[in-house]
């Protein structure tokens, strides 16, 4: 029988801890089912097609839209096409157990690797796939001790829901592995051609989803490529928004309705979000929003000294993408569809705006890692809570502020973080603003004060001179690997 054929990849980047772990698991005695998942293009098929590529390997994918009689339809074709039995794309069937029962049939001896890719599109988004994969498992699967079971999918929320909750296959030699955006140091290996600061702005601007670092892998600067690449007609990244509801969503018009919501502002309460939904309470939004957590699309986060559930919690865009798209590429659409911006696609892209933005990004950023910071500040070991610090305006008159990340330490010490994104040194300037926080800021605990300044740039003469700040984090601790090997 034919197996899918993969080719060497001499030029595979990170994924290490990842590889590592699926071969551990690969060398662990008895059948397996191995459920992988993650956002569209976070790269789930390029490391399991090179990790899996030396065994026998059948991939069956599941086509968008299809319904489920087609789906099977197609899974029997590509068994055809692998078995080399053409009569098997002619066989009447009537259910997923007819259909995974000729693929048992075919592989029940010998080290085989059975992938199913996009399972919530084979589903459909519904148990009957898993309930029939649970079936044959038990009676037929499980008894070739060299098989494996890849379930890999783009919906997070339906993998984490439909499958590795499914009371079908609990207990079944399962493993799970969630699969990330490429870390600051992966980027950088990918563009490797360019500087810190480049290769940061990039981080901030897209994140770390691999296919999308492709395409700004080359000489030339990212702000020309990334430009490039969103305002010209049908151009990867004015394309990509509508792709990434279809892969990893089922068809809910709420998700994008939050999502968009939420575009509009730095953040926002849940309650403002069930407004705009015109939801009642107890209307399903609990589910809407951490299905969009799930897929890494929104956070929630809260006061560093409040507990989750907290009224004050607040909702933004996590996705770097998505907050890019909604800033600049979705105000002109219509101009990018139009030709607008062909002969120099330069003009779609404020510099000035995006340099503004890419200062909130940062912010983000530093929230999203602040391990890696409290590693650079030497307390990783040390038992912390962590999140931002924000204060409405009091009756007497008091401005409300923000304190971009605090760290409340167990050795009796906050660590309370300014964060600035500049194109120029940072000045003296930032003293005043930051005693201003610190002044009403309440330490009711009378804890000793670390103050910390976060920058992608370095700090002017007159700064280091009055060595206000206890430490200053620069780009050179940013893009220390010793400081992202957790």
């Amino acid at each position: 029988m034919n197996t899918y054929f993969i080719e060497k990849k001499e030029d595979f980047i990170g994924r290490q801890e990842e590889k590592k772990r699926l071969n551990e698991i690969t060398a662990q005695a008895g059948a397996k089912i191995i459920i992988v998942y993650g956002r569209r293009r976070v790269g789930k098929t390029e490391l399991l097609e090179q990790t899996f590529r030396e065994r026998n390997l059948l991939k069956f994918e599941g086509q968008e839209q299809l319904h489920p009689p087609e789906q099977m339809q197609f899974v029997m074709q590509q068994l055809a096409g692998y078995a080399q039995e053409p009569l098997l794309e002619k066989v009447k069937i009537s259910s997923w157990v007819d259909v995974l029962q000729y693929i048992a049939e075919r592989t029940a001896q010998g080290k085989w690797t059975i992938y199913f890719e996009e399972v919530q599109w084979l589903a459909n988004y519904e148990p009957h796939f898993i309930s029939a994969l649970k079936y044959m498992w038990d009676n037929f699967f499980r008894h070739n001790a060299q098989l494996i079971i890849i379930l890999c999918g783009s919906s997070p929320s339906f993998m984490i829901n439909e499958v590795i909750k499914s009371r079908a296959l609990y207990n079944r030699s399962q493993y799970e592995l969630p699969l990330k955006e490429f870390n600051l140091i992966e980027t950088q290996a990918m563009l490797s051609n360019h500087s810190q600061r480049e290769i940061l702005d990039a981080y901030l601007t897209i994140g770390g989803m691999p296919e999308y670092l492709l395409r700004l892998k080359n000489k030339t600067s990212v702000y020309l490529k990334l430009c490039n690449e969103s305002f010209l007609p049908g151009a990867f990244f004015s394309r990509e928004f509508e792709k990434i509801f279809t892969s990893s969503l089922a068809k809910n018009k709420h998700y994008k309705k939050i999502v968009a919501f939420l575009s509009k502002y730095k953040y926002s309460t849940r309650d403002k979000i069930r407004e705009h939904l015109k939801l009642k309470s107890g209307g399903g939004l609990t589910a809407l929003l951490q299905d969009l957590e799930v897929c890494g699309f929104i956070e929630k986060y809260t006061p560093y000294n409040l507990a989750d559930n907290s009224l004050l919690a607040r909702y933004c865009i996590n996705d770097a993408y998505l907050q890019f798209y909604f800033k600049f590429i979705q105000p002109v659409e219509k101009r990018i569809t139009n030709g607008d911006f062909t002969s120099n696609p330069l003009h779609a892209l404020n510099m000035t705006n995006y340099q503004k933005w890419l200062g909130f990004a940062f912010e983000r950023f530093c929230r999203k890692y602040q391990r890696i910071f409290a590693k650079i500040l030497g307390f990783s070991g040390i038992n912390y809570r962590v999140g931002t610090y924000f204060s409405k305006q009091s009756d007497k008159g008091e401005p409300g502020f923000q304190i971009d990340l605090i760290f409340d330490r167990d050795d009796h010490v906050l660590t309370i973080c300014e964060i600035k994104y500049l194109q120029t040194k940072v000045t003296g300037k930032i003293i005043e603003e930051f005693n201003k926080k610190l002044e009403l800021f309440p330490n009711k605990n009378n804890k000793t004060l670390q103050r910390v300044l976060i920058t992608n740039s370095s700090a002017d003469n007159t700064l280091l001179r009055r060595a206000y700040f206890d430490r200053i984090i620069d780009l050179t601790d940013i893009f220390s690997i010793e400081n992202w090997s957790i």
